[in-house]
């Protein structure tokens, strides 16, 4: 039983594989609308961070005004005030079940809105008095609000972190739940082994690696922690009993989040050298490309396609 259930569990992890690379190569869009009045700095920093790394990415930047009725809706929208009106633009794509993210520099400064509960879950207010602190606020909303994580990690390198933590975290929770309810001894570790490994594998997407050779060597490395955890987990529960559910809900929980740190971390680390050369975001069409220009203090911070907007 063990070794079909093991089999079973390699089949659906090479499932999970194909998956993952089908999910990083997958088509996201951003639209960004830009008060004129917005504070510059806060508009050149979401610049510096919304330059895609592959194909496959879309950036559109308008003014306040509403998007063309007949454009495709984007997977999230940004918006960054200023002083101008912008609650009815919020308001229209949060009623029309669409994530939209508002920059301010401070939460007081976020419109004021007329929603319904379901569609005001929808609205994010990403409030940041500092430039440098605003990419890692913004990552970590995208993160929440973009169904596509893999795909919005892959494509731009400062929400990795974000999606790379949200995926442990919901790893690790999982596999807490199944150290907790498991009745059978053993039958945890095939479950939690598996889960790992498509975290692995997820999280090699996010970073926007291929399937190769390393891969392998990667789950082999996941699988070796994962007998180290069990037999921590066996002695643990063998010297304090009547316990044993919460311990291993809780060694499952801890060994998935240093798993899937330390292979976070790998991959940060292999980005590291490429980061330090100013390697250039990889080659797509001009509506996948955000061209950046040098912009006047009243003009919008890119250009798309040769057109400034």
């Amino acid at each position: 039983m063990a070794k079909k259930v093991t089999t079973g569990r390699i089949l659906d992890v090479l499932s999970s594989g194909r998956s993952a690379l089908r999910g990083r190569d997958e088509r996201v869009a951003l639209r960004v609308h830009v008060d004129p009045t917005c504070p510059r700095d806060a508009a050149l920093a979401v610049k510096g961070a919304l330059v895609p790394q592959r194909p496959g990415a879309v950036v559109e930047v308008l003014g306040l005004e509403p998007a063309h009725a007949a454009s495709e809706a984007p997977d999230v929208a940004l918006v960054l005030a200023g002083d101008r009106p912008c609650a009815g633009l919020v308001e229209s794509y949060a009623r029309s079940g669409v994530s939209v993210g508002v920059v301010v520099e401070g939460a007081l400064d976020a419109p004021r809105l007329d929603l319904p509960e379901q569609a005001e879950r929808l609205v994010g207010v990403i409030a940041s008095s500092s430039a440098d602190a605003l990419p890692e606020r913004l990552a970590a909303w995208l993160a929440s609000a973009c169904e596509k994580p893999l795909a919005l990690a892959a494509c731009f390198p400062f929400c990795r972190r974000a999606v790379a933590d949200s995926l442990v975290a919901r790893c690790a929770a999982e596999n807490a739940v199944v150290g907790a309810i498991s009745l059978i001894p053993g039958s945890d570790f095939p479950v939690m082994c598996a889960n790992q490994a498509k975290l692995a594998l997820d999280l090699a997407a996010a970073y926007g690696r291929d399937v190769e050779p390393a891969r392998a060597a990667e789950l082999g490395g996941v699988i070796a922690g994962g007998l180290v955890w069990r037999a921590v987990a066996r002695a643990v529960v063998g010297a304090v009993p009547g316990v044993g559910a919460l311990l291993k809900a809780g060694i499952g929980y801890g060994g998935t989040l240093a798993t899937g740190n330390a292979l976070r971390l790998r991959f940060e680390l292999e980005d590291a050298p490429r980061a330090e050369r100013g390697q250039a975001p990889s080659p797509g069409d001009a509506r996948q490309q955000v061209l950046l220009d040098p912009a006047p203090a009243d003009e919008c911070y890119v250009t798309i396609g040769g057109g400034r907007s």
